[in-house]
């Protein structure tokens, strides 16, 4: 089963500008081969070693008081030319199970998408995105999940999928359900973060992370995002 996590977070288009001028050149110094050696391999994009990854969490608390949390991590690395892909998620007692979900996605634009829905009084819903370099932490308790399964947790409200176009995870509330994964939908990526709901005394905090290694920034940060995607589509997943 074809697998593409698709996390395109902001789309950038060409700027038209006039041809450069070689004047521009006219003071230049030339490198020494020390100076050369130093910056090799610096600016290289295709073939070289890097690191992605997502890690979602989602904090609640409903109208009985019970405090949750729940968590899914997506790593992308690709070492000598091999890429590899792990998925974690934070409960080792999930079991696996044939009900998947849709996420709450707004149309088919691609890029983030927050949602949050709310009737009732006394609650509170928040989406957060997180976004720099270095790697992501393990998560408490994290077991490894085989691409192309469904889970559900051992207390029945989460459910956890790796499964087709949709990486993420879904929580049912007492009354309403919180959500946060990537799905790919005719050709379009998204990263969503969606909330709902329908009732009292309710708490909901879904928290994104994105970390990457060896990748070039830019002013244009879905390079970086968009990179990991292509290799991942080569894969086959």
């Amino acid at each position: 089963m074809k697998l593409s996590m698709m996390l395109l977070l902001a789309i950038a288009a060409p700027v038209m500008a006039s041809s450069p001028s070689l004047t521009v050149f006219q003071h230049s110094q030339v490198l020494t081969d020390f100076e050369l050696e130093s910056m090799k391999g610096k600016y290289t994009n295709n073939g070289q070693d890097y690191y992605f990854g997502l890690q979602m969490q989602t904090q609640f608390i409903q109208d009985n008081g019970v405090q949750q949390q729940v968590g899914m991590q997506i790593e992308f690395t690709q070492v000598n030319n091999q890429p590899s892909v792990n998925i974690t998620i934070s409960d080792p007692n999930a079991i696996s199970s044939n009900n998947g979900f849709q996420l709450d996605a707004l149309g088919q634009t691609a890029g983030l998408q927050q949602r949050i829905q709310i009737a009732g009084s006394e609650n509170l819903a928040i989406n957060e995105l997180d976004m720099a370099q270095g790697r992501l932490t393990p998560l408490v308790q994290g077991i490894n999940v085989t691409v192309g399964t469904t889970l559900v947790s051992n207390n029945g409200n989460t459910t956890f999928s790796a499964n087709g176009n949709t990486v993420g995870y879904q929580v049912e509330l007492a009354s309403g359900r919180a959500s946060q994964g990537i799905s790919y939908q005719n050709g379009n990526g998204q990263l969503v973060q969606s909330i709902f709901i329908d009732g009292l005394s309710h708490g909901v905090i879904n928290q994104s992370t994105l970390r990457y290694e060896g990748m070039p920034v830019g002013p244009i940060e879905s390079n970086i995002l968009g990179r990991q995607i292509s290799d991942l589509t080569t894969l086959g997943f």
